[in-house]
Formats: C-alpha cells, structure tokens, sequence
C-alpha cells in the first residue's frame, strides 16, 4: 500500500477530530433524552404506584445513562489528550455487567412464578458469567492504575 502523502495527512487527522467531536455530541443528547425519558415513564409508574416497576426502570435507565456518559468522557479525553485511555473503557464494562446483575436479581425477585428450573439454570449461570467479568474487569483496573503508580517517579522530600 502506498504511502498517504505528508499533505494528506493533517486533514484526514482534523477530519478524525470532527468525527469524535460528533460522536461525543451525539452520545450527549442521547444520554440526556434518554434521562429524561426515564424520569417521565418512572413518574409515570410511581404515579400509578408501581414502585417496584418504577425503581427497576430508574435503576436500569440510569445506569444506561452512566455508561453513555461514560463514553463521552473517553472520547473527551482522548480529544484532547490523542490518546485512548483503557480505563474508562473497563469502567463502562463494569457499569454494563452490573446493571445487567441488578436487571436479573431484581426480575427474579419480583416474578411471581418462580420459573422453570432450566431456566433458572441458566440465569445462575448468565449471573456467574457476569460476576466473573466483573471481577475480571476490577481486577484490570487495578493493575492498570498499579502499573501507572510506578511509572511516576517519587518526589523526595528536601531534608
């Protein structure tokens, strides 16, 4: 493949820029729609005295905006500094696997047949799954932020 020619290259890397500033836009508005209209619909069900509903709605739609939120703030960063951050990518992770524990415990407390024992089976397992990931996931953000507190040097102290 030919090599893209030194004048090339500043507009495609502004044209990068654009993308990211647009896809941070993008992901701001939907985040903010997206509260809102999950503080309509749980006033909705808490006006109807659904609060179990409602809860599970503000918990599931909150989370959500956290993520998007989150998203926006990597790519943020990585505007302004050029590069990806890896951490924010792993908190979003956790975030996702969380929510999605809080989703299923909450569900299978409130359904009123218990269900098939299959499929109970198999929301043990998807909650083991998403335990796991989750450890997994802190267990990265450790060693990253490990990592990154011995790559700055310590500061002695004048004596």
């Amino acid at each position: 493949m030919p090599r893209l020619r030194p004048n090339l290259i500043p507009p495609l890397e502004h044209g990068e820029r654009v993308i990211y500033w647009l896809v941070a836009v993008s992901l701001m508005i939907g985040a903010l729609v997206y509260l809102g209209y999950t503080l309509v619909y749980v006033f909705g069900l808490y006006a109807q005295a659904s609060y179990t509903d409602g809860t599970l709605a503000l918990l599931n739609g909150s989370l959500l905006t956290l993520m998007l939120a989150q998203v926006v703030y990597t790519t943020l960063t990585f505007l302004e500094t050029g590069v990806l951050q890896i951490e924010p990518v792993l908190i979003v992770g956790i975030i996702a696997s969380v929510r999605r524990i809080l989703v299923i415990t909450a569900t299978l407390s409130t359904s009123s047949p218990a269900p098939a024992p299959l499929a109970f089976q198999e929301t043990m397992v998807e909650l083991g799954l998403l335990g796991a990931i989750t450890l997994v996931l802190a267990v990265a953000i450790f060693l990253i932020r490990g990592r990154r507190s011995k790559e700055q040097p310590c500061k002695e102290t004048a004596s």
